[in-house]
């Protein structure tokens, strides 16, 4: 069984990775990673999840979020299932196992790196399989990162002004 389970992976799955600089601290980045308020801001006009809207508290492992998403905020996407698998918080990862419509599997990492006391490195890699469409949703994901990223920059400067 793992060997099939390998070889779909293989064939079927595509990784991307990207990463930016943040002129915040690792602290509070990590701490604004936790939260669902920084993942409507950093995804807004570009996805919507309206399950999460009102939510003011953390992230908790282990839970699950069951809701529509809408491309670009107004065209219906899929019903999409999110799962916070992992939140290591000495390592400053916090994982989502995803899916639904074409997405079979989206499995996330957000990696946040000290690189002083007032910057770090933050990571988005993506685990993706979308059967056929892998190739098409790995080329949304990879403009989607970059989006969301630009946005983590401004969202790190108002953090840096609060540590």
């Amino acid at each position: 069984m793992s060997t099939r389970i390998a070889n779909t992976l293989t064939a079927n799955t595509l990784t991307l990775s990207r990463t930016v600089d943040l002129e915040a601290s690792a602290a509070s980045v990590w701490q604004a990673v936790r939260t669902p308020k920084a993942f409507l801001t950093v995804t807004r006009g570009v996805l919507r999840f309206p399950v999460i809207a009102d939510r003011t508290d953390e992230w908790r492992e282990g839970e699950q979020v069951v809701g529509l998403t809408w491309l670009f905020g107004v065209l219906p996407f899929n019903r999409h299932h999110l799962t916070v698998a992992r939140i290591d918080y000495e390592r400053m990862i916090l994982t989502s196992d995803e899916h639904g419509g074409l997405i079979r599997s989206w499995v996330h990492d957000i990696l946040v790196e000290p690189l002083g006391t007032d910057r770090c490195r933050y990571t988005d890699r993506v685990v993706i399989d979308a059967g056929w469409a892998t190739l098409p949703v790995t080329a949304y994901a990879w403009w989607f990162y970059r989006v969301r990223q630009s946005r983590w920059r401004r969202l790190a400067r108002d953090l840096g002004t609060t540590d």
